[in-house]
């Protein structure tokens, strides 16, 4: 049984399918499908099944997936105790896109300079997904919003974001909430402050870019909440109207996440120096 098909069809369960594992992995689906058919035929038995549209993992497969963890695992600790004991090694960041526009090019910029043993790789998606991608071992930190609360984490508070409600410069807006996806940490505080108001009724919609949001905001098609930076660096600054919120939904915490008894602690904690 070969690492690299223990990878792919780890990337398969955790990306949800065979074009996520193929993105993930920069390789084409076919590769990944032939992969997996070949890691079934080594093993004699079946590891998904399709319920609908959607891959799911059967008994075998959910087995599997556990010694896979821990056989990857086993084998990212042994790459990083001979990186570190070489004196270099590479530290896989992750990040939420934002996050990684507005605030880590300072920390990059500092480690490039003062630390240039850590090779840091950036990986970016939303903060749920990077909390999963911790504990998975998919990436060797990761900057994430609101509360992290988990026994295997050690998190280290980073940055706090102000939070504001953005509207068009006009307020004549249809009330209609503006969010990102599942996962996103200012989803999480957006909706929050919007039960808090009185306003769960209220359409919500999704959409996949800060920019995107800005954008429909400033045409007055609804509101938005979001950290302010996000707001401030963008194009359609001078077509919004910037209001701070008040009480426990007026900030947002941003911290970096670890797993803990990590091999590479100090160059995480080194990353985590240039925000505390």
């Amino acid at each position: 049984m070969e690492l690299i098909s223990l990878r792919t069809f780890k990337a398969v369960v955790d990306e949800a399918g065979i074009k996520g594992a193929s993105e993930k992995l920069n390789t084409v689906q076919s590769n990944v499908s032939s992969r997996i058919q070949r890691l079934e035929q080594e093993l004699g038995v079946r590891l998904f099944q399709l319920k609908g549209r959607k891959l799911e993992l059967t008994a075998n497969g959910k087995l599997l997936y556990g010694y896979a963890n821990q056989i990857l695992q086993l084998e990212k600790q042994a790459k990083d105790a001979i990186r570190t004991n070489e004196g270099q090694y590479e530290l896989v960041i992750g990040t939420p896109e934002t996050f990684a526009a507005i605030h880590l090019p300072r920390a990059l910029k500092g480690l490039r300079r003062d630390h240039r043993h850590i090779q840091p790789k950036i990986y970016t998606a939303t903060s749920g997904q990077l909390i999963t991608a911790v504990k998975n071992n998919t990436v060797d930190c990761a900057f994430a919003g609101g509360h992290v609360i988990n026994d295997e984490l050690v998190s280290i508070p980073a940055v706090v974001e102000k939070m504001v409600k953005v509207t068009a410069n006009d307020q004549n807006y249809d009330p209609i909430l503006f969010v990102r996806g599942d996962g996103c940490g200012y989803r999480q505080a957006a909706l929050a402050w919007q039960r808090e108001m009185g306003d769960s009724e209220q359409q919500v919609m999704e959409m996949s870019s800060v920019d995107g949001i800005l954008g429909c905001v400033a045409a007055g098609l609804g509101y938005t909440i979001i950290g302010w930076e996000m707001v401030s660096n963008s194009r359609y600054e001078d077509s919004l109207t910037i209001e701070p919120l008040t009480a426990h939904h007026a900030n947002i915490q941003i911290s970096l996440i670890y797993k803990r008894d990590s091999l590479l602690e100090e160059g995480i904690q080194t990353l985590a120096s240039f925000f505390t």
